[in-house]
């Protein structure tokens, strides 16, 4: 199961790995400004609030959310196919739209097996999960060489081999492991049913809060940190090696988490994603020199690793097997949709104006999310 699942991630990070950095160069390419496209960014994260509730619910109610993985690729490749003939903001936007749609609920069905497979004592999810970043890394720093030698049209063609990828991948994905009476096992140390979970807990509200601030922090690199080191004069391979560096750390974190982290509770690994977020988004705001950069961009495996494997402690230690996929596509749908649907226009905005400086919104947004984890009780460790 675990190598199945391995291989799942690599494929869909893989994608990640092309989306995130040269997306927007691409897009920057078929004529938009920096405004245009911060709001064609910022509606793929409004998509999930759309789809992934409704894709985690059909999961949990069928049992086959690794069947569903299959069909939202093969879509996700043929919408890709449809950028390569499009013109104008609004086929664009249109086109865009779709592509949230159908490529929201991936990661989050995806994670769901994962974790109730964690839950059950199959495997460890940071082990997995950490065969993603590789995948991430290998797509930088091959996009990044193939920009450099063919220009911007390659991206779209790149995308859709990798959703191709997706696809296939997704073929093997294993069945979620359900357990009838709904009790959690003995590495789930919460004892809450599916009768007890509601998504309108305070305590899952607070959870989607602190982990939308900390998602939204990242919104001016996802959107203009190629961009903003092109104009800086940094060329291409080298911004690929950026991106590269900053899921090596990731990849470290994921790598340790089992041993180093299994004491810390999730609210720690978020207060330690704020702190780091404080460092990493004021030092960007303030130079680009390439050794600061590179600096920061080490500061990854705290703002999005640390982050990211405290939600996934926080879902598999409170959320039953029958809610869990409900729970990680809100998650997805909360935290990392509606904060960076609404932080990617704002960056477009913010950076068309004061350039870099709008990395010190981001840098509040990391104060803000840290300050509200300190005053969370502590909940369940992250071991």
């Amino acid at each position: 199961m675990a190598l199945r699942l391995a291989t799942a991630y690599s494929a869909i990070f893989f994608f990640v790995g092309l989306y995130l950095p040269f997306w927007p160069v691409w897009l920057g390419h078929r004529g938009m400004s920096p405004s245009e496209v911060g709001l064609l960014l910022g509606v793929s994260p409004w998509t999930r609030v759309i789809a992934s509730p409704i894709a985690g619910r059909w999961a949990d109610r069928t049992g086959r959310g690794h069947r569903l993985v299959i069909v939202l690729a093969l879509a996700v490749g043929l919408d890709l196919l449809l950028f390569q003939l499009s013109q104008g903001f609004w086929t664009l936007l249109l086109l865009t739209t779709i592509l949230g749609l159908v490529h929201a609920p991936i990661i989050p069905l995806v994670d769901g097996i994962t974790l109730g497979a964690e839950a059950h004592g199959t495997l460890n999810y940071s082990r997995v999960r950490l065969w993603g970043s590789v995948a991430f890394i290998a797509a930088s720093w091959i996009g990044g060489e193939l920009l450099e030698l063919h220009g911007e049209e390659i991206i779209v063609w790149l995308m859709v081999s990798a959703a191709v990828l997706t696809m296939l991948a997704s073929s093997a994905l294993p069945a979620p492991i359900r357990n009838a009476s709904d009790d959690t096992t003995p590495q789930q140390p919460s004892k809450t049913t599916a009768s007890d979970f509601s998504p309108r807990s305070r305590a899952f509200i607070s959870f989607l809060v602190i982990a939308g601030l900390l998602h939204l922090s990242h919104a001016v690199l996802y959107a203009f940190g190629t961009h903003h080191w092109r104009e800086a004069g940094l060329d291409d391979g080298i911004i690929g090696l950026l991106w590269a560096e900053s899921v090596i750390a990731e990849i470290l974190l994921f790598a340790i988490a089992p041993r180093v982290l299994k004491g810390v509770s999730p609210r720690t690994l978020w207060m330690l994603a704020g702190v780091a977020g404080l460092v990493r988004w004021t030092v960007l705001g303030s130079t680009t020199t390439l050794l600061w950069i590179a600096v920061t961009q080490a500061l990854h495996g705290l703002t999005f690793g640390a982050l990211h494997l405290g939600a996934m402690a926080y879902l598999r230690q409170q959320v039953p097997d029958a809610a869990r996929g409900h729970a990680t596509t809100l998650y997805s749908a909360a935290a990392a949709g509606l904060a960076l649907g609404i932080g990617l226009p704002v960056a477009g905005q913010l950076y068309q104006h004061v350039g870099g400086q709008a990395y010190w919104l981001m840098s509040a947004c990391s104060g803000l999310g840290l300050v509200l984890a300190f005053m969370r009780p502590t909940a369940a460790k992250a071991g």
